[in-house]
């Protein structure tokens, strides 16, 4: 059941009463809000340092073969990313799918969307392509980067809305959407201080808004406890997460219940579809970087690194809605929405790009994503597969903008070539067609005349001759004379 709010007694933080008992946002900033500055760059640091962090690069997928499976969708951040673990067995998505199915008695196939790096103005993107008509329950939990980088709580309510609108304009009409507080931010080893101190009170501002919106909304609303730490698994850990994830199932078993059991004659089949790619060399790509990428793209990468003085140096696959990274998915995403990314302008021009500052480019100056991260500085060169289609980039960033002549298009050039010649040979080898065998030519002779309306015998020009007829016409020998 949803929670509400007694917004005569018990106003949400940053909140007054107005006419009629209806809360009414504060438009001043409270003290701490001019940290914002401070937070964004502490969040910055620390993603700089969590590529030494476990986290899982694999499909995020939980899948039962049951036809009769309940679908659940998590939209998320943070608790939902699967620190400390190297799965997403062993993280949310795997330990939801096992929870739900304690929970109902039902097999359960679990879905995530999201990453570490989306924050609440980028979570629309991230849904784009994916069919939310799928799923009998969709629950989102995003919120903590948020939380630490002191998004302004007037664009996390309005973010949020939008959000459980696009949800249920897109979702199938017996399904459910679950809100997620922020958990306590302080749970996190990584924000265990004085200034996560200040993100754990911004994110009981924020809660306070999630819960609003969902009273409003009619949806489902609650809290995640604080997560486990271990001495051994300081980021996170299976266990954490097995309870986290029973926290949920128990919350959401009784909606999936309804689904389920109420509104059969309603409900469609659900059946997960398995990721495909347009290139034929993309699911290679992808299997590779979950391991870390090739040896030979990762040592690109660091020359070019070196060589052109930038933070960071990666190959990029763009392949329907969506950013693949080649390598480097310790420090970057696995996948981006192609529309947040530079590399969907190298890609549509097919030439050299360099963005200097995005902050002072009308294309890039509102871009979530790169609020997120600040990676500013751009240079990107086109990479063709061996039909000639544009399939990606290799590209430079950098958190601190540059000027475009501090990169050699020559050299930068050089570099895609390269990279462009190991991505082809993650194409299937296509095996030359073997001669035919006389028999093979024969029949196929027989079948090209048969489909003209010729006889068989004709195919090479001649008239064909019944057998036993006479023949009454001479025929010249060699020798020029005639043959009968």
């Amino acid at each position: 059941m949803t929670r509400t709010v007694d917004h005569h007694d018990n106003r949400p933080p940053g909140t007054a009463p107005a006419t009629g008992g209806t809360a009414a946002p504060i438009s001043h900033q409270h003290r701490y809000e001019r940290l914002r500055p401070v937070m964004k760059l502490w969040y910055l640091w620390w993603l700089s340092r969590s590529r030494h962090v476990l986290s899982p690069r694999d499909e995020p997928t939980a899948r039962s073969t049951a036809r009769d499976a309940d679908t659940v969708l998590i939209v998320g951040n943070g608790p939902a990313h699967g620190w400390g673990v190297g799965s997403h067995d062993l993280a949310l998505t795997g330990q939801l799918s096992r929870a739900s199915s304690e929970a109902t008695g039902r097999p359960c196939s679990v879905d995530y969307v999201g990453d570490e790096m989306m924050s609440i103005e980028s979570t629309r993107a991230w849904l784009r392509d994916t069919d939310l008509g799928l799923y009998d329950t969709v629950v989102v939990l995003v919120g903590l980067n948020d939380a630490v980088r002191l998004t302004p709580l007037d664009v996390w309510e309005r973010e949020l809305r939008l959000l459980v609108s696009t949800i249920g304009r897109r979702s199938h009409p017996t399904a459910r959407t679950v809100l997620v507080g922020v958990p306590p931010v302080r749970s996190a080893k990584a924000f265990d201080s004085l200034l996560g101190s200040v993100a754990e009170l911004h994110g009981e501002r924020m809660n306070a808004l999630t819960e609003l919106v969902a009273g409003e909304s009619g949806l489902e609303y609650f809290r995640l406890p604080a997560g486990l730490r271990r001495p051994d698994t300081p980021h996170g850990c299976a266990e954490g997460y097995r309870r986290w994830a029973q926290t949920i199932a128990h919350r959401i078993a009784p909606t999936l219940d309804r689904v389920h059991q109420g509104q059969l004659d309603e409900r469609l089949p659900r059946h997960l579809p398995e990721r495909s790619f347009e290139w034929s060399g993309g699911s290679r790509l992808v299997a590779q970087a979950a391991t870390g990428g090739s040896d030979t793209l990762k040592q690109l990468a660091k020359e070019a690194e070196k060589e052109f003085g930038v933070d960071v140096a990666v190959v990029s696959m763009l392949d329907g809605s969506r950013l693949w990274y080649a390598m480097n998915t310790e420090l970057l995403p696995v996948s981006i929405p192609r529309e947040l990314t530079f590399c969907d302008v190298t890609v549509a021009a097919d030439e050299l790009v360099v963005v200097e500052d995005a902050r002072q480019d009308a294309r890039f100056a509102d871009n979530p994503y790169l609020d997120l991260n600040h990676g500013w500085f751009y240079a990107g060169h086109p990479i063709h597969s061996s039909t000639g289609e544009t399939i990606g980039t290799f590209c430079l960033h950098n958190t601190r903008p540059r000027k475009a002549s501090s990169v050699s298009p020559d050299a930068l050039r050089a570099f895609a070539l390269r990279a462009e010649a190991e991505l082809q040979s993650y194409e299937p080898v296509v095996a030359p067609p073997q001669p035919l065998t006389r028999r093979e030519r024969r029949e196929a002779e027989a079948r090209a005349a048969a489909a003209a309306g010729t006889p068989a015998g004709s195919a090479t020009g001649f008239a064909a001759i019944p057998v036993g007829s006479p023949v009454s016409s001479p025929v010249a020998t060699s020798a020029g004379r005639p043959m009968r």
